[in-house]
Formats: C-alpha cells, structure tokens, sequence
C-alpha cells in the first residue's frame, strides 16, 4: 500500500520490538485499558501526514505488557529504544540526546501523584526513499505544571531555539498546558526536537492567532478555512481538546500544527470519514491512503461511534501544510 518492500524487514522488525508484548492478547481477550495512547486501551495509533514531501509511514505506541509498573515499563521502553536505534542505524544520534532524555522524564521522588500515563511512547517512520526514523515522545506531565514549563525551556535550549520561546511561552501560558516532548532520530541527521501542548475551551481564533505569530498570516488563513470545514456552526464556539505543537528548527521555534480529537469533533467514524474526504478533495490531496489504511484498520466504518479516528490536524513543515490524521486499529472484531 505504502510501496516500501524494500522496508518490508526493518518495519516488521520494529513493529516487534514495540508491541511484541504490548499486542500480545490472548484470542477474545478484553483489552486492558491501561493505556493512555487511546481511550480503550490500545496501545497502538498509525500516523498519516499527507501532502507534499511527507513520510508515508509512521506508527507510535507502548511497548511491555499491560498493567506493568512505571519502573518496569521504563525499563522495557529503554531497552526498545535500544533496540530500535540499532535496527535505524542512529545509535550515534541517541547519544546525542541521551542526557536530554534523562533531563526530560525525571520525576521528583517529592512528586506523590505523578502522571499515570508512562514515560515514554515510541514511534517509527519510514519512507520509500528507504530514510526511516525513531521518534521519542516523553511524558510531560509528571512534574507540576511550573516544573513542566521549566524542563520545556530546558528542552528548547538544548536544541538552541531559546530567543522567541519566552514570546511564543506569553501566548501560551495562560490557553495551553505542557503535555510532552518529542525527539526524532534519523541516521546522518541532528536530532529533532517538538513540545506538545493541550487546550480545552479555546476559540479556533486563538489558535489562528496562535499560527500566524508562530508561521505566518497565509498558515492561519489555511486553518481558517480547515476549521470551517472540520468544525462548521461549532467554529464560532469554544473547541475541545485540541494539541499545539511546534518543533525546534535551526535555533527557532517552527513547523507548528494544531490536532482536534477526533472523538470531540466527530459523531462517528463515517462521519469523521467524509468530513476529512471532503477536506482532501478540496485541498486536491489524493485520498487513496488514507481511505485504504482506515479499510485495513477496520472491517467496516462504524455509523454510530467515533473509534478509529483519534486525531485530525494540519501542521507544516518549511511552511508547506500537510493534513495530519491520526488512526487505530479496531480490536473490537
């Protein structure tokens, strides 16, 4: 589907090394729902970014057993990570970021109520070109929220990105919460870095403004035009759940996107379905991924519940936009 035999070995090698046990369900066992990638315990979500000069493939999840402690759990990530930065060849580039990492999911032994959703998630992507990627998304809300904003600017300095982060953190501050960091690993390239953010109740306005600070007046005039399509009558109201992201780039803060829950947005999957065709045909992006994975991933498009869609966006990268739309598998058959 994705033409990428040529990956065929290294993409089924990492899809084990992360959810060799992670997936492992005995036959019409329920699923745990331990995880909090999905809200029905899947511990696994695909990726697509369509549009010009994206990665075709990309998948991110929990590896280890469910119900696991949070020590065991790191440990079973690490040593994936490890594993996996061996089969992608960018051992040297996680290195790179090992003291990072460290910084990134410290825990304070003061901190009694630390976020239950794990350290780490741990993703891969791969292209035809034969490029492929380790991506490492840290949990970051286990710490207080003062905390999460300190190992945010931590984080951005390592990159060298600091000088407009104290603007862009303004704009932030008081609509947005620290939700984590992400660093991406690709052979022969510096690594990446990206901080998440969630918002619940802005205005799609304050994310125009948002974007158009962060990218510029022609990416918010898009997202206008992608809110009055996915959101309709409810763009005038304040929106649900809603993740900011923005990435690192050569000393400064760039790349942004924006994703809506898909549970928030959509009344079903098939609803969900034709809203995001009816953006891609008049975006004149070619759907046939996109429809062709959501058949693989579940044998019907389910009219009464929203299960298989869990996110839709649109970010940009070099300020060329791509649709985002983040997908699980339907483990209920």
């Amino acid at each position: 589907m994705f033409g990428l035999e040529r990956c065929s070995a290294n993409i089924l090698r990492a899809y084990q090394i992360i959810f060799e046990e992670s997936l492992r369900l005995p036959s019409g066992a329920a699923l745990p729902q331990s995880s909090r990638l999905n809200h029905d315990g899947t511990p696994i979500q695909f990726s697509l970014a369509l549009g010009p000069d994206t990665v075709p493939l990309q998948f991110l999840g929990e590896a280890g057993r469910p119900h696991l402690s949070d020590v065991e759990r790191v440990k079973v990530s690490r040593r994936s990570i490890s594993l996996l930065s061996a089969l992608l060849q960018v051992e040297k580039e996680l290195d790179l970021v090992s003291e990072l990492i460290e910084m990134s999911c410290r825990v304070s032994s003061l901190d009694l109520n630390p976020d239950h959703g794990g350290t780490f998630w741990i993703g891969v992507a791969f292209s035809s070109t034969g490029k492929a990627a380790l991506k490492i998304y840290i949990n970051g809300k286990r710490s207080t929220e003062n905390e999460s904003w300190s190992r945010f600017e931590r984080f951005i300095e390592h990159f060298g990105a600091s000088k407009n982060w104290r603007d862009t953190k303004r704009l932030l501050d008081s609509k947005m919460k620290p939700l984590g960091m992400a660093i991406t690993l690709a052979k022969d390239t510096a690594p990446r870095g990206r901080l998440y953010l969630s918002g619940y109740g802005n205005l799609a306005s304050y994310y125009e403004g948002l974007l158009e600070y962060c990218e510029a007046k022609s990416v918010a005039d898009a997202f206008s035009q992608f809110t009055a399509l996915i959101l309709g009558n409810d763009r005038n109201y304040p929106t649900q759940s809603a993740v900011f992201s923005i990435a690192a780039v050569d000393g400064k803060l760039a790349d942004a996107k924006i994703d809506f829950c898909g549970h928030c947005l959509f009344r079903s999957d098939s609803h969900a379905f034709d809203t995001c065709l009816q953006w891609l045909h008049f975006r004149k992006i070619d759907p046939h991924l996109y429809s062709r994975l959501l058949n693989v991933l579940s044998e019907q498009i389910d009219q009464n519940v929203t299960n298989v869609h869990v996110y839709v966006g649109l970010g940009w990268r070099q300020q060329r936009e791509h649709t985002t739309i983040y997908l699980k598998p339907d483990l209920r058959h």
